[in-house]
């Protein structure tokens, strides 16, 4: 029987492997414990954007995916870190033995206290270190970019909901308005006045409308289920919400040239594929010098019960280790990295055609909404002109009902505002584009 104790000693390494496990900690805390505390806090209403973006927060599945991805990158970097750290072990094996020159028994056991440590390996760590830092490096900023798409997605979301009342609003306000005209008709038509096929017709059109409310209705109640749950409240469904100011509208279209230099520098997603591929080019070259020399020193105490010659009380010394042949998996394995490589290279250089083509895309279409806000703003004011005209003429009694100019300004608000929220979403696109991080404005 052979009792075997292992202990591994840090090394020079100690301040930066305590950082990264506390880093480790902290992720996994995030990941464990944050979310039931934040389910706690019922969303208020009325319901503010502000209030909506501070609210998104760890507890979200795709940011989960995101701290956990750095974790495990954290949780690498301190294994690589620790591979050339000094390995101590007791060894006590307590032994008989008889030997063939006599048919007793004798106490064979021993104690032993060995210390080894590989001195140098010609680059294969520090390459494991490089491609680990590396790919930290890479998840950090990816769990940065999966914050602002969560930022943006509630964004998109709030402005939805406002959307889907002003739509059911402008919907409803037809509807009521042509339900008017029907009965009108129907009225005249039980007088005899108007023809089985005019009525028909009139209360198809308008039936028509009643299932456009139905749906605008419907819309109404499925954005405000997205809503709760990209806030990870899925059970605590937003009611009312406040429209929010949008200083976005007055900012001046900028040249796409200076966009692609900022977001070349600064995008996120492209910074974290650069480090992505230079973790696998790092990878690359560990790989091959995995099966390189290698330079050891080590230290060996010994208490033997039986005194032979050959068995040594105490052993210090070094050894150096020189791979001669190791088949092919040198090869193969210097193959499949290099072929990450081109793969993660390939990655990066698709970011980056992808980046200019979006940052040219969202800069005409900013380009093209702040055109056609000018024919909202126009619509909106003559909507709204003939309504105040329309309603003292109602207060007059110059005429029974509002007709069509109250739906017609409800139809000019909701699709001004829709031009507004699309004027927003644009620009936070381009700022997430052009390596902004959102979300540290709403924590």
């Amino acid at each position: 029987m052979r009792l075997v104790s292992n202990i591994h000693h840090p090394a020079d390494r100690s301040g930066v492997t305590g950082l990264i496990r506390s880093c480790i900690a902290c992720c996994l805390m995030a990941i464990c414990f944050h979310a039931p505390l934040l389910y706690a806090e019922p969303l208020p209403s009325p319901l503010s954007l502000s209030k909506a973006l501070s609210l998104a927060n760890n507890s979200h599945p795709e940011l989960l995916l995101a701290d956990a991805n750095l974790a495990y990158a954290l949780s690498e970097r301190e294994s690589v870190g620790s591979s050339n750290d000094i390995d101590a072990y007791v060894e006590l094996a307590p032994y008989t033995a008889s030997p063939s020159t006599n048919d007793k028994f004798t106490n064979d056991s021993y104690l032993r206290f060995s210390v080894s440590k590989t001195i140098y390996d010609f680059g294969y760590s520090d390459y494991l270190e490089d491609s680990a830092d590396e790919a930290v490096l890479s998840q950090q900023l990816n769990a940065s970019a999966a914050r602002n798409k969560s930022y943006l997605n509630i964004m998109r979301l709030y402005f939805g909901v406002l959307l889907a009342d002003l739509h059911f609003a402008a919907v409803d306000e037809e509807m009521t308005s042509l339900y008017v005209k029907f009965d009108k008709l129907r009225e005249r038509h039980s007088l005899g006045m108007v023809s089985d096929v005019t009525l028909a017709e009139s209360e198809s059109i308008y039936r028509e409308l009643a299932d456009q409310r139905k749906s605008a209705e419907l819309e109404q109640q499925s954005s405000r289920w997205r809503l709760a749950i990209a806030l990870n409240r899925p059970d605590d469904i937003p009611g009312e919400l406040i429209r929010p100011d949008l200083p976005q509208l007055d900012r001046t279209v900028p040249e796409l040239s200076e966009l692609l230099d900022e977001a070349f520098n600064n995008n996120l997603t492209l910074t974290a594929l650069e480090h992505a591929m230079l973790a696998d080019r790092a990878a690359l070259k560990a790989t091959q010098q995995q099966y390189g020399p290698t330079l050891a020193a080590g230290l060996e105490l010994n208490e033997y019960q039986r005194k032979l010659p050959g068995k040594n009380d105490a052993s210090i010394g070094v050894t150096l280790r020189i791979p001669l042949l190791n088949g092919s998996r040198s090869q193969a394995e210097v193959a499949r990295a290099a072929a990450k490589l081109s793969s993660s290279q390939a990655n990066y250089d698709l970011a980056k055609h992808s980046l200019r083509q979006n940052l040219s895309d969202l800069v005409r279409r900013l380009e093209l909404l702040n055109y056609k806000r000018t024919t909202d703003e126009l619509r909106l004011d003559s909507t709204s002109l003939t309504l105040d005209r329309n309603r003292a003429r109602y207060e007059l009694e110059m005429q029974t009902t509002l007709g069509d100019s109250m739906a017609k300004y409800t139809n000019a608000e909701w699709l001004s505002a829709k031009n507004d929220y699309d004027i927003a979403t644009t620009w936070a696109q381009i700022e997430i584009l052009t390596g902004k991080k959102l979300y540290q404005g709403q924590e």
